[in-house]
This record gives C-alpha cells, structure tokens and sequence, in this order.
C-alpha cells in the first residue's frame, strides 16, 4: 500500500495548526481583540454600489486604529510609537502586526473588491502583508481564530521611484539607519557627516508605497477581521505611515519606474480544520527520543491514530533512533508526514531554491529512510470548535497530559484520526 505524506512550509504547515487550538487561541487573546470600541463600520450589502477609499489606518493613537479598533503587535514584536506612525523591529520572522476592521464580527471587504490595499511605510520592504479571514461564525471565541490569512510579499507591489528617493542605492539596496541599544532601548544611529548631532537634523526618509489589489488575497473577503503585517526577511525596522484602501493606483511614468501591479502568484490551500463531521486530529512535531515509547505506548493504548511531523535532520540521525520509531509508527497505521529538512524559519531563509532546498531533502529523505513516496497533489480547544491540534513530545509535562487529552477529546463525541482522513482523503485508509 502506498504512504502518502503531507507537504508543509511555514505558509502551509506552521498556519496550518496554530490558528487551530486553544493555545493559539490564547496567543491572540493577549492581544485585545475583543475589546469593544465607540466606533462601528457597517459593511455594505453585496450589491452596493463600490465605496469610496476607506482610511484604515494613520497611527494618531497607540492603541486604536482610525476605525476605532485594535491595532497591535504579537510574537514580543518590539514597537515604538509616535503620532502618526508605529516602528515595528523584528527579530522574527513570526513576530507580526495586526490592525483591524472589526471586534466581535466580520467586516465585508466586497464593496472594496475592485480596489487597492494602500500603505505607506518607511524602512525595510522584506516583510509579507495578509488579509485575514474569520471564522465561520464571525465570532471570535470560537477557533481558529483569526482564521485564514492570505499573504503577499511586499516587495512585489512596492512603487520604486525614481533614483534617490526611496532610500536605494544603485544597486537597489535599501540605506536602512542601523540600530543601536542605549541604556536598554533600541536608538536609531544618525551619521550627519561629523557634525555636532545637536545641531543638524537629518531629514526624513522618503516614504515608500504599496498598492495591493485586494483581488490578489484569496480568502472570502465577506468575513474579514484584520491586516498584518509580517514574515520580516530581516531584521531591519519597519515604519509604518499609512494603511489605507484607494481606487486607483498611479499610472506609470519615469518618475515611479513605469510602476505597473505585478501578477497575483499561485497562493496553497491552507487547512485549519477538519472536514469530516466529528472528526479530530493530532498532529505531532518531532521530539525527544526518550520520549517516543511512552507515546507510542499511550495511543495504542487509546486506541488512536495520528500524523507524526518528521524532520529529515532527525531521520538521518541515527543516535535518535527516531527512523525505528516512525517505521514502526507505520506499521501501526499511523501517518508520517513531511517537516522540512533541517526545521528552519522558512520565511527568512534569504532565496526560494533555500526554501525548496528543505522539501526536496526532506522528500529524499522520507523516501530513503521509510520508504515513503511524495505525493504533491496533497497538500483548540474542542469547546470553541478546533479540531486540529499540533504537540510535541519534548518534555514529561506535554507527554503527560497526552492521555487526558485524548479521552477529553473522545468524550465530546469526537472521533480520533489522521490528518488525511479528517481532511477525507479519498487515498487515506478508511477508519476502523
């Protein structure tokens, strides 16, 4: 019989489960989404006639956003705040920033639909921007929330002008000012040629523009929650000026380089639930050798069958045993799937082939170690309705309440399974 394996990457697996859980649930709530604001934008029926550009964003408030909602950071993203912009300075590539168009509903983005997403910003242009979809229910106490993001890369949709005013060199790269820490807080190193600091002011960067067609984010643009900004390729700052949805773009000429919007990429499925009816799923990350029998021994003593994320690395390893483990997780009827090659933050691996390098390894891999053939077309809490769940068994604590869980899970009325035949599959094993 064939073994099938699930592709992931950090826009496909690392989404895939950790909107999905209570935990992940968790995560956002730190993050005052729920609180209730004076203001309220009412979204148009579908067959309004289009609006007029919508000011998302200008950053006149520290906590709030021109609609009256949140807009904040997650991950420990470091920001510094002044009126009329928010510096944001990554280290992370999963630290991310979010400003919202609703609280406790969906906010319909189809009056907009033939529109642009518009932001100005000063600073680094590596960085990805989403639209986030929310939940089924439109109601943020339910998982996942938020739901589905689709992602653009910035620096695609970038307008450069002409030579000297976006902060570029020749070469195109990017004169970002080099940070520095004093006393504990992140500065902003000036070079004023050797004068006296107090008596010159360097004069601003020059802003930068995207112009993003909303058309170009694949989700159902009637339940949108928020726009994030994140993916930082570097650790270079971000300013941002302006978030904002315009008619119509600049046309081109000389002096914005002919700027033209560039063709909307392939975008992947993403999954964050189950679509079986009642259907649950684990997904299981590598872990700690010492600690693979002990789950071996509690699923079959539950009586359960889930999806082990292997990491090539640790296949080929062979002081972690971990290659007997999945062979015989296999033979148990449990799913092995792919988990990259080395476990990178994929989004700031510098080039594509880096990316695709971690697949391609990670596929030899699998192959060569447990016989598994690729298959490239297959690609919370049980209260708030997630029903996909990521762990790992790295330490005795997450290995102990593994079995709580599991007979949690079984006495909501949910049935155990692998990823493949919660996502029915038609080439996974029917259930027993």
């Amino acid at each position: 019989m064939k073994s099938h394996i699930l592709l992931s990457s950090p826009v496909l697996f690392l989404a895939f489960f950790l909107q999905a859980m209570s935990l992940a649930h968790g995560h956002y709530s730190d993050q005052h989404w729920y609180e209730p604001r004076e203001q309220h934008v009412l979204s148009a029926p579908e067959n309004a006639r289009p609006m007029p550009s919508l000011i998302i964003d200008t950053f006149q408030n520290p906590t709030h956003n021109d609609l009256g909602f949140w807009h904040g950071a997650g991950e420990d993203l470091a920001m510094q705040y002044q009126p009329g912009s928010m510096q944001l300075f990554p280290t992370d590539p999963d630290q991310n920033y979010h400003t919202q168009f609703e609280t406790n509903g969906c906010f319909s983005m189809i009056p907009w639909r033939n529109q642009f997403l518009h932001v100005e910003f000063v600073g680094t242009d590596q960085f990805t921007v989403s639209l986030n979809e929310h939940n089924e229910d439109c109601y943020p106490h339910r998982a996942p929330f938020p739901g589905v993001p689709d992602s653009i890369e910035a620096s695609r949709y970038m307008m450069k002008m002409g030579h000297g005013s976006t902060g570029h060199d020749g070469d195109g790269h990017e004169h970002d000012e080099p940070i520095r820490e004093e006393h504990g807080k992140k500065q902003i190193s000036k070079d004023n040629g050797g004068g006296d600091e107090d008596d010159q002011t360097p004069a601003a960067p020059p802003k930068k523009e995207l112009f993003i067609p909303l058309s170009h984010f694949l989700i159902n643009q009637n339940r949108v929650v928020s726009v994030s900004f994140s993916g930082f390729y570097t650790n270079r700052s971000i300013t941002l000026h302006r978030v904002e949805i315009v008619s119509s773009v600049p046309p081109p000429r000389k002096e914005n380089n002919y700027f033209k919007i560039p063709e909307k990429l392939p975008t992947g499925e993403l999954i964050l639930r189950c679509t079986r009816p009642k259907s649950f799923a684990f997904g299981i990350d590598d872990g700690s050798p010492r600690f693979a029998q002990e789950v071996m021994r509690i699923l079959d003593e539950e009586n359960v069958r889930v999806t082990f994320f292997a990491v090539g690395a640790g296949l080929r390893d062979t002081t972690t045993n971990l290659t007997r483990f999945y062979r015989e997780m296999l033979k148990k009827g449990h799913q092995v799937a792919l988990h990259s090659n080395t476990h990178p933050k994929m989004e700031a691996l510098p080039t594509i082939d880096k990316i695709d390098n971690e697949i391609i390894q990670a596929q030899r891999t699998l192959k060569e170690q447990l016989g598994i053939e690729c298959d490239s077309n297959n690609n919370g809490s049980v209260a708030r309705g997630g029903n996909l769940a990521v762990m790992h068994f790295l330490n005795p604590t997450t290995v102990g309440y593994l079995r709580q869980f599991i007979r949690h899970v079984k006495g909501s009325g949910f049935k155990i399974m692998r990823i493949d035949q919660c996502m029915e599959d038609p080439d996974s094993p029917p259930l027993s």
